[in-house]
């Protein structure tokens, strides 16, 4: 009972949804290194690249920026929008970024600090990932599938990734608000 009630307080299975059109998209991306805000500011996301879509570097709660390559994705973002307003109800979508790990790298352990991460939903979409990538929580470790929506709670939890493959792992990662 006390492992079932820990699962449910650190991941919250959303569900499955279809992202070959999206994983299409990913699999062409050329330019990773573009955008380092997060490499730069937060050591504990050295291995990582991102592609920021909606992200304000300041982690603003309202009136957030549509990056350019938004509008590459946007047919996929209102997809999980719908899918969030059926879930959660009314709401929004603060941030929205392609987060690539590395293969063979990790985001060690470390707590988040922002107070709009703690009132926010963080939902990750595993987009391209394998068996050896594993999520930790709280002490609890988790393989993400494809395709699966997973909201992760790390609210002040000690929280981080491993890559084990020798695959570059990619998730869609959206902060979604609640009204």
């Amino acid at each position: 009972f006390f492992y079932i009630l820990l699962k449910n307080m650190n991941f919250n299975y959303i569900g499955k949804t279809n992202i070959t059109t999206l994983k299409d998209k990913i699999k062409k991306i050329t330019e990773w290194d573009k955008y380092t805000f997060r490499q730069k500011t937060y050591d504990v996301h050295r291995h990582t690249r991102t592609i920021p879509l909606i992200f304000d570097e300041d982690f603003r709660h309202k009136n957030p920026t549509y990056h350019f390559d938004y509008k590459l994705y946007k047919n996929e973002i209102n997809k999980f929008k719908n899918i969030f307003l059926k879930k959660f109800g009314k709401g929004y979508i603060i941030r929205a970024l392609l987060v690539n790990l590395k293969s063979q790298k990790s985001i060690p352990d470390h707590i988040d600090n922002s107070p709009s991460l703690d009132i926010c939903k963080r939902i990750h979409i595993p987009i391209i990932t394998n068996n050896k990538v594993f999520f930790n929580v709280g002490g609890e470790r988790i393989n993400l599938k494809k395709g699966e929506m997973w909201e992760i709670n790390n609210t002040k939890k000690t929280h981080a990734v491993e890559n084990n493959s020798r695959f570059d792992r990619v998730h869609l990662i959206i902060d979604w608000v609640t009204e």
